[in-house]
């Protein structure tokens, strides 16, 4: 429980931090969203069934989505 919660606090943190990095003309500021949200995917199912629920509005997420998925599924057997 307790690892649970420092993932989300320390994603959402990164994920902040990201946001403020966005608009600077260094490219930090997407890396580190990325991080910050996977760190809580790790932690969150509530947050991946967000995000799932967001790319199915877009279809070009929703694709690229299902990419990531099946190659994980594929390192998984291989």
């Amino acid at each position: 429980m307790l690892q649970k919660s420092l993932l989300m606090v320390s994603g959402s943190i990164l994920f902040v931090i990201g946001m403020i990095l966005f608009p600077l003309p260094v490219p930090f500021g997407l890396p580190t969203m990325v991080i910050g949200l996977a760190l809580m995917f790790k932690a969150s199912d509530k947050v991946k069934r967000r995000v799932i629920r967001l790319s199915n509005k877009n279809p070009h997420s929703r694709k690229l989505w299902q990419k990531v998925r099946q190659k994980r599924i594929e390192r998984k057997r291989g």
